[in-house]
């Protein structure tokens, strides 16, 4: 699916006037209201229309609201330092492509490693996508967590961009990582901030946390903003995706109960033992999660059938026997 060449252009010319006309205004409050409005309209426009069920829709989405997200930030955060242009749309650009130099990331797996993570995710994923399509849909905890694992092991495709990117700079670059084996989490702060969904953390972290807490000197206040942001982004997508306005109050407060819980941890004395937080962060999400994914198991295979993983219709790549009874 693409989009009409008159919404391009539109947000093409509502950078270039953010950046030149709206910017230099001394006023931080009138240039957040000309970039919030405009911006929110150009979203909104956007996501008009879009297919239900498809995942298209949700990169759509997901890339206005990001684009929104930055543009605030750019246009009415950044006036005490220098900003050129070129930075200022290469920082717009970075969510299509997300490169990062080497030096930049904590901890990188060596590329052989990365490579047998890529094969283990490509299994995993292709096992659980393959029992849940075979299955009738309800919601319950044994879904849940099957369909945790899928999430977890999608990015095995964007593993593959990332170790390409790497061979070709000599190691020098590479992309950031969709997900950092969130299963390893020992902490929900950790989990949503360096274990997954990266790219969009690294957008809301930037555009928000950090802005918020440089002003204001409040990191409580900042992460409650950012989940709260977090939350609205991923109602308009369940709303977009299913047609269903009764998912949209859910898929709020999942994301803001888990930053209230997050600014719990923040202020904790002494963080949880390593077997203890990890074992209370992924019972928390499990139990949790229907808030956010029951939309996604209840349309079942309808959902899945138009969605396949990537190269699950590759002949050659062995497939794992799935069960033969359903969850």
């Amino acid at each position: 699916m693409t989009l009409s060449s008159s919404i391009l252009l539109s947000w093409i010319a509502y950078i270039i006037i953010s950046y030149y006309v709206i910017r230099p205004i001394p006023y931080g409050f009138l240039r957040f209201l000309l970039t919030l409005f405009p911006c929110g309209l150009l979203t909104w426009i956007t996501c008009q229309d879009l297919p239900t069920f498809y995942a298209s829709s949700v990169i759509i989405l997901a890339i206005a609201w990001l684009t929104f997200i930055r543009l605030i930030q750019l246009t009415v955060c950044t006036m005490n330092s220098p900003l050129t242009f070129q930075s200022y749309l290469a920082k717009i650009l970075w969510t299509f492509l997300p490169i990062r130099s080497q030096q930049s990331l904590r901890n990188q797996w060596p590329i052989s490693t990365q490579l047998i993570l890529i094969v283990l995710k490509l299994f995993v994923n292709h096992w659980t996508y393959r029992w849940s399509i075979s299955c009738e849909t309800r919601v319950s905890f044994a879904r849940i967590l099957l369909f945790y694992s899928s999430m977890i092991s999608i990015s095995y495709f964007l593993d593959s961009e990332a170790v390409f990117i790497r061979l070709l700079t000599w190691n020098k670059y590479t992309l950031e990582s969709f997900t950092n084996l969130p299963i390893l989490s020992t902490s929900l702060r950790e989990f949503w901030g360096r274990r997954y969904n990266q790219i969009v953390n690294t957008v809301l972290k930037e555009s928000i946390f950090q802005p918020i807490c440089t002003q204001f000197s409040a990191p409580t206040m900042a992460g409650l903003m950012t989940f709260s942001v977090s939350g609205l982004l991923h109602a308009h997508l369940a709303l977009v995706l299913f047609d269903d306005y009764s998912a949209l109050f859910p898929a709020f407060m999942f994301f803001f109960v888990h930053g209230l819980v997050c600014c719990f941890e923040a202020n904790l004395n002494r963080p949880l033992p390593g077997y203890i937080g990890w074992l209370t962060t992924h019972v928390f999400l499990i139990i949790t999660a229907p808030l956010m994914l029951a939309p996604f198991i209840r349309q079942g295979s309808e959902f899945l059938v138009l969605n396949p993983p990537p190269l699950i219709n590759i002949e050659w790549i062995p497939k794992v026997p799935i069960p033969d009874f359903c969850l």
